[in-house]
């Protein structure tokens, strides 16, 4: 089995150097947004950045998602959305970024919006300065942990009272499933070749 604690920054890009620019036709009158898929490397082992959103009356409220949010008329293109909104989310900026690649688009299934994700390797290390208005906490899940649990299994999960069949990915209390835990599918087994 391939140890991917070893994995280097090298690897990563080419994984994902060929992923820019995928053609997408979204749904018509989907809300438009894009986020940041986060690796960091975190004590000699590669991590992704979670954030935990705040429990508010907004549509995602208390979700485990990436960094990222719906795109401004400001915004130049889709990276310019998950760039900026990751700055205001959890502090990471431009210059903390290297920009690995797109990863295939991600709609969720119940609020209408289509999510372009790119990888993009974190040069900063922690602590991260949070937007406590959006999110609630940081949580790192190792890479090597995400990949021992693909592929994801379909469960029954409950969230704000409602019953959904989804795939979950539980880590320490905390659980990812929806359009995130599709966006990992989407890019794991590129991991596994």
């Amino acid at each position: 089995m391939y140890n991917f604690g070893m994995l280097t920054k090298e690897k990563l890009k080419s994984i994902f150097k060929d992923r820019l620019h995928q053609q997408f036709m979204p749904p018509k009158n989907a809300k438009e947004s894009a986020v940041i898929v986060p690796f960091l490397l975190l004590n000699g082992s590669w991590h992704l950045i979670f954030e935990k959103k705040v429990k508010d009356n907004s549509q995602h409220a208390g979700q485990m998602a990436f960094p990222g949010g719906s795109k401004d008329k400001k915004d130049r293109d889709f990276l310019d959305t998950a760039i900026r909104e990751t700055c205001e989310e959890i502090g990471i900026c431009g210059d903390d970024l290297t920009i690995l690649g797109e990863i295939k688009p991600t709609i969720t299934l119940k609020t209408n919006f289509v999510i372009y994700p790119f990888a993009a390797i974190v040069n900063k290390p922690p602590p991260y300065r949070i937007n406590r208005d959006e999110v609630e906490k940081l949580v790192f899940i190792p890479l090597d942990y995400l990949i021992k649990q693909h592929p994801f299994r379909y469960k029954k999960f409950i969230f704000n009272g409602k019953e959904r069949t989804t795939m979950v990915i539980p880590f320490k209390g905390e659980v990812v499933w929806g359009a995130s835990a599709r966006i990992l599918d989407n890019f794991i087994p590129l991991l596994k070749q």
